[in-house]
C-alpha cells in the first residue's frame, strides 16, 4: 500500500500539470490572470481569474467566459477571483471585492451565481467571515465546501448556510485541505502541516 505522503505529492503534481496546460488554452480566452481551475465530478472544468471571470469548459479545450463583473454591475461588487470548486451540484467562487474583502458566489450550473452568506457562530458570538482566501475544496464526505485563508482560517460551508463552520489553525495562512480518504490533509505557511480527521 503507497503511503499517504506520496499519495498527496502525486496529487498536487497532477494538479500543477492541469493547471499549466489548460493556462495556455484559457490565456487566448480570458482578459484576466487565471487563478485557479478544477473538475467537477461530471469532468466540466472551471477556472477564474483575477478580473472576474468565470470560466467554464465541457471537454477543456472548448472555454465560455462568464464576466462577472459586466453581468451582476449594480447587484454585486466588482470582483477578483482567487479560488474556484466544484461538487455537490455545484460549484463555489472566492474572492476579493474592489474594497479587499471576501465575497463567495454559488451556483448550481453556471449561469446564475447567488452570494454565499459568510456568517458563522464561534462561542456564542455571531461573525461574518473576512479573510483573504487561498483556495477552496469540496469534500463530499462531508457535503461541505472548505474555504482556506489568511489567520490560519479553515472554514466549512456545508447545504445549510446557517450551519458555518470557522477553524483556525496555528499558521499565517492555510493554504489548501486535500481530503485523503477519512482524513484531509492542511496544508499552511511555514511548512507547517496537520492531518485533520474527519
Amino acid at each position: 500500500m503507497m503511503s499517504r505522503k506520496p499519495v498527496i505529492l502525486m496529487l498536487f503534481l497532477l494538479a500543477a500539470g492541469l493547471f499549466a496546460a489548460r493556462g495556455q488554452e484559457l490565456r487566448s480566452v480570458a482578459k484576466g490572470k487565471l487563478q485557479a481551475i478544477c473538475a467537477d465530478a461530471d469532468g466540466h472544468q472551471w477556472a477564474v481569474t483575477d478580473a472576474g471571470e468565470i470560466l467554464r469548459s465541457a471537454d477543456g479545450s472548448s472555454w465560455t467566459v462568464l464576466d462577472f463583473n459586466a453581468e451582476y454591475a449594480g447587484y454585486y461588487p466588482r470582483m477578483d477571483f482567487r479560488a474556484v470548486a466544484a461538487g455537490g451540484g455545484a460549484v463555489m467562487v472566492a474572492g476579493l471585492d474592489a474594497d479587499g474583502r471576501l465575497a463567495v458566489y454559488t451556483s448550481s450550473r453556471g449561469t446564475v451565481w447567488s452570494a454565499r452568506s459568510l456568517e458563522y457562530s464561534e462561542d456564542g458570538e455571531r461573525g461574518v467571515l473576512d479573510v483573504t482566501p487561498s483556495s477552496l475544496s469540496y469534500d463530499p464526505l462531508r457535503d461541505s465546501f472548505f474555504l482556506c485563508g489568511s489567520s490560519g482560517t479553515l472554514f466549512e460551508m456545508p447545504g445549510c448556510s446557517h450551519c458555518n463552520r470557522l477553524t483556525h489553525y496555528p499558521t499565517d495562512t492555510l493554504y489548501a485541505r486535500i481530503q485523503a480518504g477519512f482524513s484531509s490533509l492542511l496544508l499552511g505557511s511555514g511548512g507547517y502541516r496537520i492531518v485533520e480527521t474527519l
